[in-house]
């Protein structure tokens, strides 16, 4: 918390990360064991990366075909 000037532990600001984290996420960090902040963002960070282009090559793949 920079704008208060408040230092916390590592292990605090993680725990209040995973209590933000959407459920799918949440899960996959618990799965793989996570226990830095580095880490953390670094899951997240690429989980969010993948899923993004998975779901951008699927839009892609299935066009609609528009009537006119």
């Amino acid at each position: 918390m920079m704008r208060c000037a408040i230092r916390e532990n590592e292990a605090m600001t993680l725990r209040r990360l995973y209590k933000g984290l959407k459920d799918v996420l949440r899960r996959e960090v618990v799965f793989q064991g996570v226990s830095t902040l580095d880490q953390a963002y670094t899951l997240v960070k690429d989980y969010t990366l993948v899923t993004k282009n998975q779901w951008k090559n699927r839009q892609d793949s299935y066009s609609i075909p528009i009537r006119s």
